[in-house]
This record gives C-alpha cells, structure tokens and sequence, in this order.
C-alpha cells in the first residue's frame, strides 16, 4: 500500500518526459523544415540572383517564421529587382501591420491593390483600415472585395464590423447573415448578432444567437458569454414586467 503513491508518481513523470519528448521532436522537424527550406531558397537564389521571386519567395519563409526585419530585407530585394512584383509589395504590407505600423501597412496594400484586384491584399487592407479606425474606408473596400469573391471567409464579418462602429445596425445584421451563408459555422457571427441585437434592445434574438455561439465548441470566453446572456435574461423579464 505505502508503494502506491511511488508508483503514481513515477507514471506521471513518465506521462510528462513523454510529452516533453513529442514536442521536443515536433520542435526537431519544425526546425529541420524550417533549415531545408532556407537552404532551397538560398540554393535558388545562387542560381537567379537577378530574379526576384527567389528573393520573395526566401523573405516569405522568414515572415512565416516571425522573421520580420530578415522577411522585409528580402522583400525589398525583390522589388529592387522587379519593382512591380505585386507578391511583395503585398508582403511588406503584412510585414508593417505585424509591427503595427498602420500607416505603413495600408500604404503598401493599397500600392498592391492598385496593381491587382487580388482577394487577400482587399483583406488585409479592410483590416487595417478596421484598426485604424477608418470604417468608411474599411466598408469600400470590403464591398470591392466581395464583388470579385462573395465566399471570401470573415469578409462578411468584418464589414458587419465597419458598420456595427458606425451604428448601422441594419447593415451590420445584413453582413452577419452574410457570412452565415457562406460559412454557417463561423460562431463569431452569431456573436456579433446577439451584440448587435443587445444594442437594439431585442433581447430574445440576442439571446437565442448567443446561445446558438455557445453550442459551438471553441467558442472564446463563453463564461463572459454566458453572463451577457444571464443579464440579458433579467433585462428581458424586467421589460415585460414593466409592459405588463
């Protein structure tokens, strides 16, 4: 009996190195990936220095990798090279709005946009503009973007965003429902329409979208959810009781 406890221990010790060891080999191949595919841009490199898409494609592994002064050398190489290579002048893009340089970021995406109607740079540039806090800006060009790809995932959702800043509830509600009809799982818009509801005082349909979040699993900070539907619950019994 005095053994018991020894042995659970060692268990879960032996538990704990196998998981430490997983992930020590998971980190290993990560790792080696990460080497061979460095060498392969450095090895495309050496054979077309003069071309920029080895030196994009090199600074593309880096920004993958959070490399973002190493990312921007390359990409700046590229466009040395090419300086209409629409890849990287994107690519700068991201890596601005990854240091939070706003201004930067939009400058860049809107250089790119302007060469190319390319769904993502559209994307990107809306997000941006969301942050700075140019919703008007954000709206047009997430409009633009679902011209050219309707089914663009959360492109809905963030023009139900730019709106939902500026108090246009009804265009809001109409962008959230978009998204549902492409992605009908993306519990994040049944977030934003129970808090849109929530503003126009519909407690029921605020309440019955929150719910419908919450039968999602991975739904962030449903404790927090839960408590905005517990509120919700007694505003509405309060409402009817001062109606009644």
């Amino acid at each position: 009996m005095q053994m018991q406890p020894i042995k659970e221990e060692a268990l879960r010790w032996f538990f704990m190195l196998s998981i430490i060891f997983f992930l020590s080999m998971g980190t290993y191949q990560r790792n080696a990936l990460y080497n061979s595919e460095i060498e392969l841009m450095f090895d495309c490199i050496s054979k077309s220095p003069r071309k920029a898409r080895p030196h994009h494609n090199l600074g593309y592994v880096y920004l993958n990798v959070g490399l973002l002064d190493d990312a921007r050398k390359k990409f700046e190489e590229a466009l040395r090279l090419d300086p209409l290579y629409v890849e990287s002048i994107y690519s700068l893009g991201v890596v601005f709005h990854k240091k939070g340089l706003l201004e930067e970021a939009i400058g860049y995406y809107k250089k790119a946009a302007d060469r190319a109607n390319i769904p993502d740079v559209l994307y990107r540039l809306g997000l941006a503009y969301i942050e700075k806090g140019l919703h008007i800006e954000a709206i047009s060009t997430y409009e633009k973007l679902l011209e050219v790809k309707p089914e663009y995932e959360s492109a809905h959702l963030n023009l139900g965003l730019a709106y939902g800043a500026l108090k246009k509830w009804s265009e809001a509600i109409q962008s959230f429902q978009g998204e549902l009809r492409y992605h009908p799982d993306n519990f994040y818009a049944y977030i934003y329409l129970g808090f849109v509801y929530k503003e126009l005082e519909d407690y029921p349909r605020a309440i019955g979208h929150l719910r419908k979040a919450l039968s999602y699993p991975g739904v962030p900070d449903s404790e927090g959810i839960f408590k905005v539907i517990s509120d919700l619950e007694a505003k509405h019994k309060h409402k009817g009781e001062r109606q009644d």
